[in-house]
């Protein structure tokens, strides 16, 4: 079984105690490997883009 496969049947059982209402600890690498952390942070060209380095820089108001 390779690690592809171990995490799908991780996820599965992980899912199927959720489904269930059992509160399911899980490590914090894991569930980023599942997608629970969402990055909302600006990536850097959109801060550079933003308005507020315009004002902090002299430009238009």
């Amino acid at each position: 079984m390779d690690d592809k496969e171990i995490n799908q049947a991780v996820a599965s059982q992980i899912a199927d105690m959720a489904s269930a209402g059992k509160p399911v600890p899980v490590d914090p690498d894991d569930a980023e490997m599942m997608g629970a952390f969402v990055e909302t942070a600006l990536d850097a060209d959109d801060a550079l883009e933003s308005r507020f380095d315009d004002v902090a820089e002299g430009g238009e108001e």
